[in-house]
């Protein structure tokens, strides 16, 4: 059995190719869900892994016939005080939004201090060894998780014990071209956080090199190119995304952009952003609309007064087909625009980083709000091209997607290195 731990939207969207293409080609396959929090019932993605046959579960939930009464009393406890906030979160109306915040933020703590608890006192070494065991693990693929986070450590630990290889598979394009990309980021950080993998898969040659001038073992990190942007998995996303935008957005005969934001320990220039909102939010003939970053948390808060809309529960690859225009940051999302063949602009005032397709110059590089305000107004009078080629998106897409070959079955090379590391 191939297990695959995933814990929140990204890496479940660039692992879901991954165990699809695997599935398909008859390989044992299961999915486990680390995160307690998240809600596996609802990922239109698992649910699809579900519908083909592959298990899909929370890892709490299996191989735990040692652990007792105590403990299942426990796990019942925490599961469903997460299941509970995040229902009081959904479906609170806007009379009781305070008092389900509320009641969500108790229950949510309860669940988070019994968590806790059950993870020192049930789930180690010994509980790890045990799943692989009873599963016959061949290989365990992780995101790039930090060891230390839920219960990864107990996880590699047994594997170790046991010779069963690990993987890190990415949860993301990485497109940053300068060292140190967020607050507090540092190159020992990056070290603990891959060393104990025995195998790092990055999508391309940028990651690998900051990697290995981290520290990292260099014959420890291979690219790959992306699974999540690969032709194969682009066209079946594109079959089961669930489509809710029509009817939530009014843009007749509007410039129709969508803004994907990048979330603020990236070197984000927060106050200058919201400014841009009320820019964008005044121009004529324009529908603007937010989508704050999938990973966003408690900064959330910055987008509560926005006079944009904010489509954050709307899918980005929803929005990238309905946009016209797409205004990024540091986003991977760039990919969705520049493969539709849609102009993509990229604020780069807005942060204090360097960006791969910057470099390439496949985007159109925006350096203030004039500068953005005249490209909107540009785009919306059909006025001519943008000022970038398409033999320098090609370039840029060949690099991040593919790993810089021309031709490559990304799926393929990801299913046979598994297959591979496992022998």
């Amino acid at each position: 059995m191939y297990l695959f731990f995933v814990r929140a939207f990204n890496d479940i969207d660039h692992m879901t190719p991954v165990v699809w293409k695997m599935s398909r080609d008859n390989y044992p396959v299961a999915v486990y869900c680390i995160n307690p929090e998240y809600d596996i019932e609802n990922d239109y993605r698992l649910n699809f892994l579900k519908e083909l046959g592959v298990k899909v579960d929370y890892i709490y939930n299996e191989y735990d016939r040692e652990l007792g009464l105590l403990h299942r009393v426990m796990r019942f406890v925490f599961l469903k005080s997460f299941a509970i906030s995040r229902g009081w979160n959904s479906e609170s109306g806007k009379g009781l939004a305070v008092l389900c915040n509320i009641g969500g933020k108790l229950v949510r703590a309860v669940g988070s201090r019994l968590f806790k608890f059950t993870k020192k006192r049930f789930y180690l070494t010994r509980w790890a060894s045990n799943i692989l065991e009873q599963s016959g693990a061949k290989a365990l693929c992780f995101d790039h998780v930090r060891p230390k986070q839920y219960i990864v450590g107990s996880l590699l630990e047994a594997a170790a014990k046991l010779s069963v290889p690990t993987l890190a598979l990415p949860h993301g394009v990485y497109l940053y071209t300068n060292e140190l990309i967020k607050s507090g980021s540092t190159k020992e950080s990056r070290y603990d956080k891959f060393n104990r993998f025995d195998y790092i898969v990055v999508q391309n040659k940028l990651r690998k090199d900051v990697l290995a001038r981290s520290g990292v073992k260099e014959e420890k990190i291979f690219v790959l190119g992306s699974a999540r942007y690969s032709n194969e998995w682009m066209s079946q996303y594109s079959k089961i995304l669930p489509r809710t935008l029509e009817s939530k957005v009014e843009s007749a005969g509007k410039l129709k952009v969508v803004f994907m934001t990048t979330r603020p320990a990236y070197r984000i220039d927060v106050e200058r952003m919201l400014r841009t909102f009320y820019i964008l939010s005044q121009l004529d003939g324009i529908e603007v609309v937010v989508k704050p970053h999938t990973r966003t948390g408690k900064e959330s808060k910055i987008y509560d007064n926005s006079p944009l809309p904010n489509v954050s529960e709307i899918s980005s690859v929803e929005l990238s087909e309905w946009a016209d225009v797409m205004l990024v940051i540091g986003s991977s999302i760039i990919i969705e625009a520049l493969s539709r063949g849609k102009p993509a602009l990229y604020l780069k005032y807005l942060h204090g980083n360097t960006t791969d397709y910057e470099e390439f110059g496949a985007c159109w590089i925006i350096n203030d709000e004039t500068e953005l305000q005249d490209a909107l107004q540009f785009l919306r009078d059909g006025e001519g091209h943008v000022p970038y080629s398409n033999d320098n998106v090609n370039r840029w897409l060949a690099e991040i997607i593919y790993g810089g070959l021309g031709v490559r079955d990304v799926l393929s090379d990801y299913e046979k290195f598994i297959v591979n590391s496992a022998r």
